[in-house]
């Protein structure tokens, strides 16, 4: 249910990560729900973040997997 989902190649010009996911939801509970899947999903898979930040506001939640960080907006945040 993410809006407006983009994936940006930055491992040329940056050291943070290779890539940047980016979503959007509609609310804040929407966005801590979609932070909250993406965590639960990968964890299944054998893969955990290395931190997380935003969850208590949801209105922008950083789910930092190395080479790849994870944005989950507020639309408006956004």
């Amino acid at each position: 249910k993410a809006e407006d989902v983009k994936a940006i190649d930055i491992g040329g010009i940056s050291i943070i990560a290779d890539y940047f996911l980016i979503a959007s939801g509609g609310s804040n509970t929407q966005v801590r729900s979609l932070a909250e899947e993406l965590e639960d999903k990968l964890s299944k898979e054998g893969v955990n973040p290395l931190r997380v930040e935003g969850s208590q506001t949801a209105t922008w939640i950083i789910l930092d997997y190395g080479s790849v960080v994870i944005h989950v907006f507020h639309r408006d945040t956004r």
